[in-house]
């Protein structure tokens, strides 16, 4: 396989932060020479690995020593010791990339790495293999958007790719259904009714849904979204007030007036006012 590596290591760093939520801080890789283990001080941001070649081994205080191979992900936590080094009968070689910022960890929770769980095993994969390539040459390029839309890139495929989150429910797959269904006709005179049928199951089961999962009845949901809608379009949009209430659903603009006052404690032409400037 070729790994593309031009020299046994290379590491940058940007120090100057894009973000205080979620910086690329450094990019690398390395093509690993054997060598005695060795445990490494904390750091303060996370490193994502990603091994595309050979074998090694991985620990934190919190995770007994891992066997990694090529097409595993491995994560050193911040602030947190941890030692890693190479097989010596087969070295690895691996890329990696770090992130500093308070909403990283929240961010890699969700593809399931985190202090308690640093490590996820699989097959090799061209495509991670191509992303961390990429990040790492927009990174050196100074491409400052690329380098972090691919990093995004990066974490959206490894959610669709490990996430335990991909596996849900029965329930929650007819409730994202019901969702999806309402955000395509909210704009129609749509029933209680005519969604449970849609979605063969009844009337009781569908309030059960929306109070599990989003505490509020459906109808209260399919309002609220409308209203919603209504302040996008009036921030956003040049048509008047009577045609915004048609085309988010509402049955009558002034039903629709009374239901924005109650809510938003302004008309909907004082809540369009606050956004001209004058």
């Amino acid at each position: 396989m070729d790994i593309q590596m031009k020299n046994d290591v290379s590491i940058l760093v940007n120090e100057a932060k894009s973000s205080q939520e979620f910086h690329l801080y450094e990019v690398g890789y390395e093509r690993c020479r054997p060598t005695k283990p060795s445990e490494y001080s904390p750091i303060d941001y996370w490193v994502l690995h990603y091994c595309v070649a050979g074998e090694g081994y991985f620990s934190t205080p919190q995770i007994s020593e891992e066997h990694i191979t090529a097409g595993d992900l491995f994560m050193i936590p911040a602030n947190s010791k941890n030692m890693y080094f190479p097989k010596k009968e087969n070295p690895w070689s691996y890329r990696w990339i770090g992130f500093s910022g308070s909403k990283v960890a929240s961010l890699l929770d969700q593809i399931n790495l985190n202090t308690q769980h640093c490590v996820i095993k699989g097959s090799f994969d061209t495509k991670i293999n191509i992303l961390f390539e990429e990040i790492y040459d927009s990174f050196k390029k100074g491409n400052q958007f690329s380098s972090m839309s691919k990093s995004y890139a990066l974490l959206d495929y490894l959610l669709e790719s490990f996430s335990t989150n991909q596996i849900v429910s029965q329930s929650e797959q007819v409730f994202r259904n019901i969702l999806y269904y309402i955000d395509e006709h909210y704009t129609q005179n749509i029933s209680i009714q005519q969604i449970a049928e849609e979605h063969k199951i009844d009337r009781t089961y569908l309030f059960k849904l929306f109070q599990r999962h989003k505490a509020i009845s459906p109808s209260n949901y399919i309002q609220q979204l409308r209203l919603q809608k209504a302040c996008s379009l009036l921030r956003k949009s040049s048509l008047n007030i009577t045609d915004i209430s048609y085309e988010v659903g509402f049955s009558s603009p002034s039903y629709f007036s009374k239901f924005f006052v109650a809510n938003m404690k302004v008309t909907p032409l004082q809540y369009r006012n606050q956004f001209i400037s004058t």
